[in-house]
């Protein structure tokens, strides 16, 4: 940023250098609060500013500014930031920075045309650099325990709402439940009620009970009461 250049002048320069104005420190400043939240969620976000911001406040004195939250959890796109103005640490205004962002990483592409119900594997899918806005969703590795909701063509970006949890255990199936208290284990033999994919919450039945449970799966034919 402005700061860390201003640093590299030589120092008879840096004499000279003016002083970075209330608009282009606002900026600065919702450039880096926009990188530490992008930061936290993985990957690699870049950012410019999308128009100039205002500042308007009539007060002298010193002025510094606190960034308080995005427009959007995922700063892609078009977006803003909105900014908190104080003088000498007291609250004068808020002010708002439009940027804009994008991703810079690898997702994944279908290599060909792919068949609903597939489990995806390395052979059918190719890593696709990528820069931009992507799909919502977008799938930067193989989840495990999903499989293709819908046919998809090749060179698709594939994506979360492409997948379905693959079911391990369907409604009608016997399901051994365990439940653990401290070191007390106990099992017992159940119905289930619904159909689960591996980690999801299925509803059991057990003989002679007259109202369902609801347990993770574990596995094929076991779950976990919660």
């Amino acid at each position: 940023m402005r700061a860390a250049a201003l640093l590299l002048l030589p120092p008879a320069l840096l004499a000279q250098a003016p002083a970075a104005s209330p608009v282009e420190r606002l900026a600065d400043a919702a450039l880096a609060f926009a990188q530490a939240e992008a930061a936290k969620l993985g990957g690699e976000h870049r950012f410019k500013v999308a128009q100039p911001p205002r500042v308007l406040i009539s007060r002298t004195g010193t002025i510094t500014f606190e960034p308080s939250h995005l427009s959007k959890r995922e700063p892609l796109g078009r977006f803003f930031v909105v900014v908190a103005l104080k003088v000498d640490g007291e609250k004068v205004g808020m002010a708002r920075v439009d940027l804009e962002g994008t991703w810079v990483g690898t997702v994944l592409r279908a290599k060909g045309d792919l068949a609903r119900k597939t489990e995806l594997s390395g052979d059918q899918v190719e890593p696709s650099p990528f820069e931009g806005v992507p799909p919502e969703g977008a799938l930067t590795e193989i989840p495990e325990g999903q499989r293709l909701m819908r046919s998809v063509v090749a060179g698709r970006i594939l994506t979360r709402a492409d997948l379905e949890t693959i079911p391990l255990i369907q409604s009608g199936d016997k399901v051994r439940l365990t439940a653990t208290h401290e070191s007390l284990s106990i099992s017992l033999d159940t119905t289930a009620r619904s159909r689960a994919g591996l980690g999801d919450r299925v509803r059991l039945e057990a003989p002679g009970a007259r109202r369902t449970v609801t347990a993770i799966v574990t596995g094929p034919g076991e779950a976990r009461l919660q």
